[in-house]
């Protein structure tokens, strides 16, 4: 059975940052920044320039720690705008959306677990 895929890449984040800890953190830091900030925007009721924006801004900050799956549905959101959308789909992809952001969020949680743990150790 095959293993399902993370939420969080760290092959791919550690090609930018290395194993540098402090260096993730601060990126994970700002990521769970962005997310909260641009997630309040997650409205399906948006024009399709702020939804298309929020859905935008969200890619950017999801692909750049590795959250693939995350940057993957921002980008299908970016498109639902005009005649290729409807409130109603809005509200179901918004909410698929927050539930990838929670998502890598519990993998970020527990990344930091473990590292406040190895250094309780150590």
């Amino acid at each position: 059975m095959q293993k399902p895929q993370a939420e969080i890449d760290f092959d791919h984040l550690k090609q930018y940052v290395g194993d540098d800890t402090s260096l993730i953190k601060e990126v994970f830091g700002l990521f769970k920044h962005q997310v909260d900030m641009w997630a309040k925007g997650l409205d399906p009721k948006a024009d399709d320039e702020i939804w298309s924006g929020v859905m935008h801004s969200l890619k950017g900050t999801a692909r750049a720690v590795g959250a693939k799956k995350l940057a993957n549905l921002c980008e299908q959101g970016e498109g639902m705008t005009g005649e290729n959308t409807s409130e109603v789909l809005r509200e179901k992809h918004a909410q698929d959306v927050q539930f990838s952001i929670d998502k890598a969020l519990i993998e970020i949680g527990r990344w930091e677990y473990r590292q406040t743990l190895a250094s309780m150790r150590s």
